[in-house]
C-alpha cells in the first residue's frame, strides 16, 4: 500500500457544553479518527479519513486495527489533506433538549466532515457512500 501523506496528529478538545466531555481525534498516519469521551471512557467514534489507499475489502485482522476504510464504503471523494494543526479543526457542539444527549459535528479546514454522539459507534460521516462498520452516511 502505497503511503500518501504518512503524518500523525492527536489533540483533545473539551465540549464548550458540558466539562465531561470531549472530542479525541487520533491520526496515527495510517487513518485517522474522532473520538467522543465522557471523562475518559469513549461513547461515540466515527471514521475521519484514510492516508493510505483503502483496502478493498473489509476483512480485517486485530494487528490491523485502528482500520482503514475499505473501499466498498468511500464515496467519490473520500481522500482528504490530513490535519496538520489544531486550527484547521471546528466542532459545533450540541445538547438535545429532550434527553440532553451530546454531539458534535467536526469541521476540518471549515469543511463538514462528521458527526458524532453519545452511544453512536460508529458516527456519520459526508466522506462515506454506504453505511458501514467505521461511520455512516450523513
Amino acid at each position: 500500500m502505497s503511503k500518501l501523506y504518512m503524518s500523525t496528529f492527536t489533540t483533545q478538545i473539551p465540549c464548550e457544553l458540558d466539562r465531561h466531555y470531549s472530542l479525541k481525534i487520533v491520526d496515527d498516519g495510517r487513518v485517522a479518527y474522532a473520538y467522543l469521551c465522557e471523562t475518559e471512557d469513549v461513547v461515540g467514534d466515527v471514521w475521519l479519513y484514510n492516508q493510505q489507499e483503502p483496502p478493498q475489502s473489509s476483512f480485517w485482522l486485530p494487528e490491523d486495527m485502528p482500520f482503514l476504510n475499505p473501499k466498498e464504503y468511500l464515496g467519490k471523494e473520500p481522500m482528504i489533506k490530513p490535519i496538520q494543526q489544531e486550527t484547521e479543526i471546528r466542532t459545533e457542539w450540541t445538547e438535545s433538549k429532550d434527553d440532553g444527549l451530546i454531539e458534535v459535528g467536526i469541521y476540518i479546514r471549515d469543511k463538514f466532515i462528521a458527526s458524532v454522539s453519545v452511544g453512536s459507534k460508529p458516527g456519520w460521516s459526508v466522506l462515506v457512500a454506504k453505511d458501514g462498520p467505521l461511520a455512516c452516511v450523513y
